[in-house]
């Protein structure tokens, strides 16, 4: 396991430069039987850049804006709302309209919104593009990013007192990324290299949840609740990975 540099992070950003030093995984992420997608620190870091970028550049996103995240679990739900933050937007999983921009696996969330950017996100995957034909007026995030830096060049970091989502500002987000990621750090024995985010939905909870774990040094693992996860498979997992289950926060 690699050390715990929760404490040394006062900022998004600098969560996110810290965690890019890490060889060892951040994030696993495990679906259908074959399925199984590792991202190191340093390529999690790399897949955030890129999407703050994309962000940015096409979406005209800044500190502030409202960044509306698919509810779906997946990698990529986490990449893109690690991104948002990283460039300082506000997180909502709200469906309602209000958004600067808006995100989504599944097109029918999209047909009736209002949002100046639409983002479909492919869900198979490592998809180079989205699986299906696309109106004119969304963009195809998995097509897009690819050809963003790797290297975040946008924003400065985001204002302590700056809203990372409802009801949560960013100095208070990273007081409790500091709090979770010393807790588990001293919960859980030395050999335990990942721990699994039980979770069904994707929201704050999760996201939070989810970025504790790498805070204290561990990868994320991530199990996707579209699959049925039999006993013997998820202790197989388990094993192989060196993981443990957190409890549910449900």
């Amino acid at each position: 396991m690699t050390a715990s540099f929760s404490q040394a992070a006062s900022s998004f950003p600098q969560f996110m430069n810290l965690l890019a030093q890490r060889q060892s995984p951040a994030l696993l992420w495990y679906s259908a039987p074959g399925e199984r997608i590792e991202l190191s620190g340093r390529v999690f870091d790399n897949w955030v850049a890129k999407t703050a970028n994309f962000l940015v550049d096409e979406c005209e996103v800044e500190p502030g804006s409202l960044l509306a995240l698919p509810q779906r679990l997946h990698w990529r739900s986490l990449v893109l709302a690690a991104a948002g933050l990283r460039v300082g937007a506000t997180l909502t999983w709200e469906l309602q309209a209000g958004a600067d921009v808006r995100a989504a696996f599944d097109m029918s969330e999209l047909e009736d919104a209002e949002e100046e950017y639409l983002l479909a996100v492919a869900a198979e995957p490592l998809a180079p593009r989205f699986m299906g034909q696309l109106p004119s007026e969304v963009l195809d995030y998995a097509a897009e990013v690819r050809s963003h830096p790797d290297v975040y060049v946008g924003w400065a970091a985001p204002a302590a007192e700056g809203q990372a989502w409802a009801g949560i500002s960013y100095g208070r987000l990273m007081e409790q990324l500091t709090e979770q990621a010393t807790a588990l750090t001293t919960e859980y024995e030395h050999e335990v290299a990942a721990l699994q985010v039980p979770g069904e939905l994707f929201d704050a909870a999760y996201l939070e949840q989810a970025l504790a774990v790498m805070a204290s040094g561990r990868a994320a693992l991530v199990l996707d609740p579209a699959v049925t996860w039999e006993q013997e498979r998820l202790s197989r997992v388990l094993g192989d990975e060196r993981a443990r289950s957190l409890p549910s926060q449900r």
